[in-house]
């Protein structure tokens, strides 16, 4: 009854202890790693930077086909009905000239007040 046992850690081989340990250490140098590139802003900025610029050049090329296809649709139409798009860029000028006689008759009637006042005011 009066058995001796020896520790634990001295019944251990060698290859039991490196096991362990060598894992700890590939375990440790993917923690550094990791750490060390999420450390690394600038290289995360430009990544961040180029991922942006990839994505804004994607969303520019799709808008530019479908800029082109509306272009392409609204030159055949104008050329099926010429008369439409004749009436079409009329109004069109009309609009413009329009609203500049609007704004030249509201700046010279700002004007004309401004004259007023200041007349009354002795100026």
């Amino acid at each position: 009854m009066t058995e001796q046992h020896e520790p634990k850690h001295l019944l251990r081989t060698e290859a039991d202890v490196d096991t362990p340990v060598e894992q700890q250490r590939e375990e440790l140098a993917e923690t550094v790693e990791a750490l060390a590139a999420k450390v690394d802003v600038p290289a995360r900025v430009s990544a961040a930077a180029q991922d942006t610029t990839a994505k804004v050049q994607e969303v520019a090329q799709e808008t530019t086909a479908k800029v082109q296809a509306v272009a392409q649709d609204g030159a055949t139409k104008v050329k099926q009905n010429p008369q439409t798009a004749g009436a079409s860029l009329a109004g069109a000028v009309l609009a413009v000239v329009l609203v500049a006689l609007v704004r030249r008759r509201r700046a010279r009637k700002a004007v004309a007040q401004q004259s007023v006042i200041d007349i009354l005011a002795g100026r």
